[in-house]
């Protein structure tokens, strides 16, 4: 196994370079490109991930949660994902992926939050705005007529969803994650 510190670096990398990959790729008109490159770096997480069926179990569990809420906002009109006119479900490739990739952070990077769901939905409640906001500033989406109000929902959706997404990870696998040393 990899030190904790180095499997939560090799972590790190993996989920930004796969979030720019997604977001970049829809900024750039190559949405379905990016997401397929994402799910290439999940692969690898799977591949060095020492408790795959959870990581799969979580990452599955916050791509449905993600489609939910995305799909709720984007009906609401907060925002608009930048599409692929190739892709033919309601939201982008892309945004199951970044949800998936999200998900692999949680044993790893994120594992201080474990058992601390305020601390996740103070988190979330400021992390999850500046993600939709950098991904909106990169030209992967829009925001609706009302910027502000899309923000303050999307800081409440995500007080709440990194509380469960905590809870769902500790149900799955309460243990920090590793990354093994070979594939």
């Amino acid at each position: 196994m990899l030190s904790p510190t180095l499997s939560k670096i090799i972590n790190i990398v993996i989920y930004q370079v796969g979030w720019f990959s997604c977001v970049l790729g829809a900024a750039l008109g190559f949405s379905l490109s990016g997401a397929i490159g994402a799910v290439a770096l999940l692969i690898i997480h799977l591949l060095l991930a020492d408790k795959r069926a959870a990581e799969v179990q979580l990452m599955l569990a916050a791509c449905l949660l993600g489609v939910v809420v995305d799909s709720l906002q984007q009906a609401a009109g907060l925002f608009t994902f930048k599409a692929d006119p190739r892709w033919p479900l309601w939201l982008p490739l892309w945004v199951f992926v970044i949800w998936a990739q999200f998900a692999t952070m949680f044993r790893f990077a994120l594992h201080w939050l474990a058992g601390r769901y305020l601390l996740g939905a103070l988190f979330g409640a400021i992390g999850g705005p500046l993600a939709y906001w950098g991904g909106i500033r990169m030209g992967a989406a829009t925001f609706g007529d009302n910027p502000q109000l899309a923000l303050m929902v999307l800081a409440i959706i995500w007080a709440l969803v990194m509380p469960l997404l905590l809870w769902l990870r500790q149900k799955l696998a309460s243990t920090e994650g590793g990354y093994r040393r070979f594939l």
